[in-house]
């Protein structure tokens, strides 16, 4: 048994860029037991310019683009690939990332978490018509890109969610059981994201 949140576009908070360069839409987060923090968070940010991104030490990032023509992180140094669309990139939230547009403005979906409390999954599913996915990931989360509607569908117990454009759907499985769930939607990009406590 999963026990599940829906959260809705008009409900995601604005809040500032650590470094003050900017905002994000700040979706959920799952706050330190301590209260020191979080330990995971999930937002989605535009980037109107090249420059610094914000320094995380002892956080692991994943980002992938959601519209625009794309960007190159320089991690360390180091430049990424191009990166557009649906193509996420891990990274070390403590590194040193310049970002480098590589057209107009862009928007991304961030996932920041805790790499000594939490191991991290973030992938790009399409589900057209369907697709049945196999999680026993302690949070399952769904987030939909697409302009439409995407079903999910609890296979265990069949209950059924309705996530509108850029809707997100938590799933919490805290006894670890194999969990299936059925996507549908129309030309859909959903973004499923699996987070497990390590060790």
């Amino acid at each position: 048994m999963t026990d599940s949140h829906l959260y809705r576009p008009e409900g995601y908070t604005a809040m500032p860029w650590k470094n003050g360069a900017g905002s994000t839409l700040e979706i959920a987060q799952q706050r330190c037991v301590d209260d020191s923090g979080y330990d995971w968070r999930l937002s989605i940010a535009q980037i109107t310019a090249d420059g610094a991104f914000s320094v995380f030490p002892g956080y692991s990032r994943i980002i992938t683009v959601l519209h625009g023509d794309g960007m190159v992180l320089e991690v360390n140094g180091v430049d990424s690939e191009a990166l557009g669309p649906f193509k996420p990139l891990s990274f070390d939230g403590g590194a040193r990332v310049q970002c480098r547009l590589l057209g107009s403005v862009i928007e991304d979906f961030n996932l920041i978490y805790r790499k000594d409390r939490v191991q991290a999954s973030l992938r790009w599913v399409e589900c057209h018509p369907a697709v049945v996915l196999a999680s026993a990931a302690a949070e399952a989360i769904f987030f939909n890109a697409a302009s439409g509607v995407v079903k999910v569908t609890q296979a265990g117990d069949g209950r059924r969610h309705e996530l509108g454009s850029r809707a997100t759907l938590r799933c919490t499985n805290a006894g670890g059981q194999l969990q299936r769930y059925s996507l549908e939607g129309a030309a859909a990009q959903v973004c499923v994201v699996e987070l497990d406590k390590v060790g």
